[in-house]
């Protein structure tokens, strides 16, 4: 696989900023992780696209630049907009947040973002889309199809399928280490809001004992797992939150003004060495594997991908076509 650096004054570079502009306007932030800087990888058949930790973007040339121009069927178009639409949407959040004791800084976090991103790239880009002037195109099939099923289902939970949209336009507005924390919040307003004081303290620590019994072990490599297994955490992270759930409500029937007792969120997940959990959030390696310059789309050149970074990357898992479909931070 060789990876190309695209020209900004390509036609390629001037149509992935058009749409960039169109996934922002779709879902503004003050946040802009892209550094302007965009790679093609040529021979990628794993790897549909990545938002990477510099900053840069990189995208298949097959499978994504190839099929945003006219030579495409409206399902290979449409799996090309997804990806765009997915990575941009990576760009737009921050990934840690200071000081949070909620804040989940775990493998977990990156199953989430992956299942929750993938959950609003489906859902809107029918409407980047028609904005972006590609007309009415099929539905995609969704990539990460084992943390885009948990994630669903996790959505749900606080106010079933009709509240699941507003839910998720919370979660992917937060830093990714943040999402479970707004999830459960939700499941606090909806399910426990007769018995939990409104009080802060009370409400970090009800969310805490939430966030503490979903992020089970099985959440840890979901985003790289095979579909079957996402129903399966979905199944268990739901009678997880069920049991979390009625812990929190006999706790407060009995002892009303005393806070939940429980681990904070940032203390259960962590880890050993923090910094490895980090990277694997962020996607950066040890400074011994940072990549090489890449040359431009037009030059051929050509560099090893083996040096490059591995970060938030829209990867591979079967779709109903029999081949792999891949997006992703």
């Amino acid at each position: 696989m060789a990876v190309v650096r695209i020209n900004p004054s390509s036609e390629e570079y001037r149509r992935f900023v058009h749409l960039y502009e169109v996934a922002r306007a779709l879902r503004p932030s003050k946040i802009d992780r892209w550094n302007r800087e965009l790679y093609a990888t040529v021979g990628e058949a794993d790897c549909w696209g990545s938002l990477q930790p510099d900053g840069s973007f990189k995208f298949s040339k097959e499978l994504v630049f190839d099929k945003l121009g006219d030579h495409a069927t409206p399902q290979e178009r449409v799996q090309a907009l997804t990806t765009v639409l997915h990575e941009s949407n990576h760009a737009r959040v921050q990934i840690d947040a200071a000081d949070e004791p909620n804040a989940v800084r775990s493998r977990h976090s990156k199953s989430l973002d992956e299942g929750l991103t993938e959950w609003i790239s489906v859902d809107d880009v029918a409407m980047f889309a028609d904005r972006a002037g590609y007309g009415e195109l099929p539905d995609p099939p969704a990539a990460y199809p084992a943390a885009y099923h948990a994630a669903n289902s996790l959505l749900e939970y606080p106010a079933g399928a009709d509240a699941a949209r507003r839910t998720a336009d919370r979660a992917i507005d937060a830093p990714v280490v943040m999402r479970w924390d707004v999830i459960t919040d939700e499941i606090v307003k909806n399910k426990l809001a007769d018995v939990v004081p409104r009080d802060p303290q009370h409400q970090q620590a009800a969310r805490a004992e939430l966030i503490n019994a979903m992020t089970q072990l099985s959440w840890g490599h979901l985003d790289t797992s095979q579909p079957i297994v996402g129903p399966v955490v979905a199944r268990d992270t739901t009678r997880a939150l069920d049991n979390a759930t009625q812990r929190v409500r006999d706790h407060y029937t009995k002892s009303p003004s005393t806070p939940y007792p429980t681990k904070t969120a940032s203390a259960v997940s962590q880890p050993h060495d923090p910094g490895a959990e980090m990277r694997v959030l962020t996607g950066l390696a040890p400074a011994a594997q940072a990549p090489l310059s890449m040359p431009e789309l037009g030059d051929r050149a050509r560099t090893d991908a083996a040096h490059g970074r591995v970060s938030s990357s829209r990867r591979g898992s079967p779709n109903r076509f029999g081949r792999p479909v891949v997006r992703e931070p």
